[in-house]
């Protein structure tokens, strides 16, 4: 069976214990953040549009070929 008896020792050992979980656990919560936020703006990019125009790339594309179809 477990024997978890460390008794002048358990303190440190359970503060080490307990300090590597939660900066383990953080860094888990950062990495699935980031993930989420790459898929988001591969979404974003694959969409071609542009947070910074309200109509995006596609549209100045799509209007820039229309100029030079024209006679």
């Amino acid at each position: 069976m477990l024997d978890l008896d460390m008794s002048p020792y358990a303190v440190f050992v359970w503060s080490a214990w307990a300090i590597s979980a939660l900066g383990l656990g953080a860094i888990v919560v950062r990495a699935v953040a980031a993930a989420r936020r790459w898929k988001t703006e591969m979404a974003r990019l694959e969409a071609g549009t542009d947070p910074t125009t309200p109509e995006g790339p596609a549209h100045v594309a799509r209007s820039a070929a229309a100029e030079t179809s024209m006679p």
